[in-house]
């Protein structure tokens, strides 16, 4: 009698434990949005904005166009919005395919330019993150080039950015930062 009531009371679980499983609603899933991709920086809306922008020609017959940070000390100041001799370049990077890059925890200046060129033209993504892992500034280069692409925002929260790329892409970030020009 005693096993004849373990197998019913199992039988009687399992069959809770199916109900549990099935689905209750049978509605299907929404079809997939058309909306075109965003192409450009988008920022958090509080945060102000100097986009680079990669010159159409890469300096033509081969020759890579001067780096932001080589005009800097040649005493030109190529960024938009910024006071210029207050540039310091932060940080070098060269990377090749998807890469996640520590930012500097002891920087100057209001304005933080993330900076990158690319040995072959493709598609890159650029996202920088704060502390809490909320999304600061994004960059979409498409394709990025061997001119400089990307951007500065007034931004003193990131400590990392993650870069997206075709594996075999190889390229160059440069971190700066600087004060904010006078109007």
């Amino acid at each position: 009698m005693l096993h004849l009531l373990a197998a019913s009371s199992a039988r009687l679980g399992l069959i809770f434990l199916l109900a549990g499983c099935t689905m209750l609603v049978d509605d299907s899933l929404p079809a997939p949005t058309t909306i075109a991709p965003d192409l450009g920086p988008s920022f958090i809306p509080e945060t102000k904005v100097f986009r680079i922008v990669p010159a159409a020609d890469a300096g033509g017959a081969g020759k890579n166009p001067p780096t932001h940070a080589e005009l800097i000390e040649q005493g030109k100041s190529p960024l938009p919005g910024s006071q210029p001799g207050t540039e310091k370049v932060l940080m070098h990077f060269h990377g090749r395919g998807d890469s996640r890059i520590v930012l500097p925890y002891q920087r100057s200046g209001a304005l933080l330019w993330l900076l990158v060129s690319c040995e072959e033209e493709a598609p890159m993504a650029i996202r920088s993150f704060d502390v809490r892992g909320i999304v600061v500034a994004r960059y979409d280069l498409d394709p990025c080039r061997v001119a400089e692409g990307g951007g500065g925002t007034e931004d003193g929260t990131s400590t990392f950015v993650e870069l997206w790329t075709y594996p075999e892409v190889e390229y160059d970030v440069t971190v700066m930062s600087s004060e904010l020009g006078t109007r």
